[in-house]
């Protein structure tokens, strides 16, 4: 039996594939074979089918031969419930024999069996045989990667069983749900949904566990299910977690290691431990596992092809790159035999493998003509013969896969350019990079769950840094627009797409033809795991738990999604277009008057800015250290902590440098008063008004905003909005006694009520104070109003930033509705032209790769916010209440939001004369975002007075000079 290390867990779950408990199993069905058809035809069919058994792992030929004997003298007899029982097996035995082919015809002479037994219902194996036929098909387009479909018959198979009460529940069918969550955790991880396949093969040990009693071996099924768990954690970069997992695995095995299936156990538990030793870099501990355990894996062991992949990426990493090309060709050929010389993801990764040596080696021919080879076996019907050409994602088995070759292919002709100032080999590496893009707008699309989202964008940014990197070489060479715009959309790409979706989502549920009762439902479900997530978050500090409630809330959800994506497609085209942006439209939606545009992106080799200014635009690459990115955290430290010992001086000296670095190119040439920064990594610590340039703060000259993307102030400003002048102010009220049991620890706020007051002197305002401003009232009045107001504490958290938090008690517990998790916000829709946050930190959170700063100020876009205020840090309530009051005035005069703001940072300096409150840290903290266009217009009744005698004048003399004619 030629299986891999993938398939070895995989036959350790279905149906009837427990070595240890063959003989029982055939010792049933014997003597089901002998009640059924009486002695003579027992010992005929029973001899058949116990031959057949007997051969079941060892010797495919007989164990088929004996099975369609035992098949064939059941029909001959007209004993259908011998042919059924007898079918299972064979259908079982071209499973674990990975024999595709007579697994697919089998498959289908099954179903014709069906059809053609009447009352099939009836008879005592009937609904077993067509209920293990559903698990048969989901195993068969597993085994053939075709996930979508085997998560259908599996997802059929388990709503079947899972009618049927607990306490009913056969050992078979208890057994049976465990395979099919561990196939559904395994279906999940192959396409990188991470997130759902951790929570099925959670599910799968909580259920092993709860019936151990009735799984033989259960504690082998339980440390098989944390090994494929351990694969998830090593493919989301946790190897500590992975390795935990493997470590117990390991200890348990090596009790049993005389046990012959215990023994492969072991040893597939050590291939793991070394791939993880690759993936953190301990090359050598990696080659130490293996060695110590090569007795094992000589000739024909299913798992010599991984162990040589293992031991090729060890050398690899060593650079000892003659051993790895051996042990890798060694792999190539025993997948190309074992797939039977056709295309398959196996061999295509080898492929790959090999090229990615060539590249290091800087042997670029060899190189590229392995990747063609890996190009054509990565999907079927590939014929890729020259290097201008690359597969089509549509026709791949994998675009996950996909992206990771394309991305071999760009480095390889970047490093050719570099080499050889070559001009085709940099038209080739744009043209891959544009296939880059394309792949990963269709791949981003596949991915229903926000972590799983967030865990590509984190593996795809460095492949966005390298095409911005060749997008950059090009534009200097020949400065081109049609460049300049691919530059931007990599640029966009890196930059927090989810946000995106989020928003665009509210023009697919209005233009995408969804049912009202579709759309509720969605709300309802989402607010159910949100609501579950966060009772498991209180009620164990995030202890690792696993809820059988969450587990049923999340797969409904899941599995909803699909539908509506296949039954609504504009709703999904909507949701998920994929259009390029273009310079002229965010000219023409941006860009108003006096306004210029700058996105950041910074990349290992540098700082890159696109800008498109007041007379034109222009795509610059900086030097950015690391020593730059700390004087940026040095700088934040130094204004977010007030004191009187750090001079002045040495504030403004740093501010100045890091106006030269940042800002003192980008802003060459531009007189624009209005300037949008979309930042990017350490840059969301800096607040650019506080920079310096000709000895006076940035803010003197120019009122800033920012944004996360282009693509998403875009779609802000397409939003348009309602009552934009009504406006909603929250006070909570946080007494003096902090040692209430289960309360936070929360200084009472003295000046948040004058605050919102201070509001009142402009605008018309409903007021909430102490007891009224509650989250209930948040959650049923905030969506009225045009702007939102919330003077409150608020605390972020890094470690899981969707449960940073607005506070609106003192006591601790949420579901009381105490406190405002950003993960609340998702579930939350609002209609706000303006939500301003004035608490600690809002603007402040984790940072995060292609997702920019997780903050809490960000869950209010997915509300619905068209724009924020927010707050970089700890902010003081008293001078809060001052600069709230200057800010609301100049929005009430008809100024935009950044302008206001900037007006009442200047009118605050202008106006304290205390040293220490003059520090940065009382006034600089808030910052604005989004559409920052303003929310009221201003009647000026001078210029319409103006104006009206402009025309009285006009009209008199036009008069006057007609009375004159002759």
């Amino acid at each position: 039996m030629n299986i891999t290390l993938e398939t070895y867990f995989e036959s350790c779950r279905p149906w009837f594939a427990g070595l240890s408990c063959m003989k029982k199993l055939k010792n049933i069905a014997l003597g089901f074979l002998f009640v059924q058809t009486g002695f003579f035809y027992a010992q005929d069919i029973g001899s058949s089918f116990e031959k057949a058994m007997d051969y079941h792992y060892s010797n495919k030929d007989s164990a088929y031969f004996y099975y369609e004997k035992t098949i064939a003298l059941a029909r001959e007899r007209n004993d259908i419930e011998s042919e059924l029982l007898a079918f299972s097996y064979l259908l079982n035995a071209n499973s674990n024999f990975y024999d595709l082919s007579n697994y697919g015809r089998n498959i289908s002479r099954a179903d014709s069996l069906v059809k053609r037994t009447p009352r099939i219902d009836t008879l005592y194996m009937g609904q077993y045989f067509k209920d293990n036929l559903l698990f048969e098909k989901g195993s068969y387009y597993y085994k053939l990667k075709d996930y979508g479909s085997a998560q259908n018959y599996f997802f059929e198979h388990y709503k079947k069983l899972s009618a049927i009460p607990e306490t009913d529940l056969t050992s078979a069918e208890i057994d049976m749900m465990s395979a099919i969550f561990s196939f559904l955790g395994l279906t999940y991880r192959h396409t990188g949904k991470y997130e759902q396949a951790e929570f099925y093969f959670k599910k799968d040990i909580d259920w092993v566990n709860n019936y151990r009693d009735s799984i033989v071996d259960w504690q082998s099924v339980v440390y098989n299910t944390k090994k494929l768990l351990s694969q998830v954690y090593e493919a989301q970069d946790k190897p500590e977690r992975a390795n935990q997992l493997l470590e117990e695995a390991l200890e348990f095995y090596r009790l049993r290691i005389t046990n012959p299936r215990q023994k492969n156990n072991f040893l597939s538990t050590y291939i793991l431990l070394a791939k993880n030793r690759v993936q953190q870099g301990r090359f050598d501990e990696a080659l130490d596992i293996l060695v110590k355990n090569k007795s094992f894996v000589t000739g024909s062991n299913p798992f010599l092809k991984e162990v040589n992949i293992i031991f090729g990426d060890a050398y690899l990493g060593k650079k000892q790159y003659k051993k790895a090309l051996s042990f890798y060709n060694m792999a190539l050929g025993e997948y190309m035999e074992y797939r039977q010389h056709r295309p398959h993801q196996d061999v295509a990764d080898v492929y790959g493998k090999i090229a990615e040596l060539y590249l290091k080696q800087g042997d670029y021919t060899q190189g590229l003509e392995a990747l063609s080879k890996a190009f054509n076996n990565a999907g079927s019907d590939i014929d890729i013969k020259g290097y201008d050409t690359n597969p089509s994602p549509e026709r791949v088995f994998s675009k996950t896969q996909l992206l990771g070759l394309l991305d071999i292919k760009l480095r390889f002709f970047n490093e050719t350019y570099e080499r050889d100032h070559d001009g085709s080999s940099l038209d080739m590496a744009l043209q891959t990079s544009r296939d880059i893009l394309n792949t990963f707008d269709l791949l981003k699309t596949e991915f229903d769950s926000k972590l799983d989202k967030q865990f590509l964008a984190e593996k795809a940014y460095p492949i966005f840094e390298r095409i911005l990197q060749i997008s950059h070489l090009a534009y200097e060479k020949e400065g081109s627009r049609t460049i300049l715009e691919l530059a931007l959309n990599i640029s966009e790409r890196s930059k927090d797409f989810i946000l995106l979706e989020a928003l665009r989502s509210v023009q697919a549920t209005k233009y995408g033809d969804v049912p009202d009762k579709v759309l509720e439902r969605e709300a309802r479900l989402r607010a159910e795991i949100t609501q579950l997530e966060k009772q498991m978050f209180d009620a164990t500090e995030n202890e690792d738990v696993f809820s059988d409630n969450l587990f049923k809330a999340k797969q409904d959800y899941y599995n909803f999604l699909d539908s509506v994506g296949h039954a609504y497609p504009r709703y999904y085209n909507l949701k998920y277009k994929n259009e390029a942006l273009s310079l002229t439209d965010i000219r023409r939606t941006l860009c108003e008057e006096n306004t210029a545009l700058i996105s950041y992106t910074v990349a290992t080799d540098g700082l890159y800015a696109i800008i498109l200014g007041d007379k034109g635009e222009n795509f610059i690459k900086m030097p950015f250290s690391e020593s730059d990115k700390n004087e940026i955290r040095e700088f934040y430290r130094l204004i977010s902590k007030p004191s009187l010992q750090v001079s002045n001086d040495k504030l403004h000296l740093l501010g100045e440098r890091l106006y030269d670095k940042v800002l003192k190119m980008p802003l060459e040439g531009i007189t624009a008063e209005n300037l949008i920064v979309v930042r990017d990594g350490e840059l969301h610590y800096l607040p650019f008004d506080l920079l310096r340039h000709n000895e006076k703060y940035l803010l003197e000259d120019r009122s800033i905003s920012y944004g996360n993307s282009f693509a998403s102030l875009m779609e802000l400003h397409a939003v348009k909005r309602k009552n934009v002048n009504k406006i909603i102010a929250f006070a909570p009220g946080f007494g003096d006694d902090k040692e209430a049991n289960g309360s936070r620890q929360f200084g009472k706020l003295l000046y948040n009520d004058d605050e919102v007051r201070g509001i009142a002197s402009f605008f018309d305002v409903e007021l909430l104070f102490d007891g009224s401003a509650t989250l209930r009232n948040f959650r049923s009045r905030a969506s009225q109003f045009g702007i939102v107001h919330l003077a409150t504490h608020a605390s972020a958290n890094d470690a899981f930033p969707d449960y940073s938090y607005l506070a609106f008690s003192q006591e601790k517990d949420s579901a009381q509705g105490n406190v405002l998790y950003i993960k609340d916000l998702y579930n939350t829709s609002l209609t706000a032209n303006m939500v301003t946050l004035s608490a600690c930190q809002t603007g402040i959170g984790k940072l995060q790769k292609g997702q920019g700063m997780l903050s809490l100020s960000k869950g209010f876009y997915y509300a619905g916010a068209k724009s924020l205020v927010n707050t970089l840090w700890k902010i003081n309530d008293k001078s809060s209440v001052k600069l709230m009051r200057y800010f609301y005035e100049g929005l009430s005069e008809g100024k935009s939001k950044s302008a206001a703001l900037r007006q009442a940072k200047l009118k605050y300096l202008e106006t304290t004369d205390d040293r220490l409150m003059r520090h940065p840290y009382y006034w600089a903290a808030f910052a604005v975002s989004g559409d920052v266009s303003p929310v009221t217009t201003t009647v000026n009744w001078w210029r319409i007075g103006a104006l009206l005698l402009l025309i009285v004048g006009f009209f008199t003399y036009f008069k006057g000079s007609r009375s004159n004619r002759p």
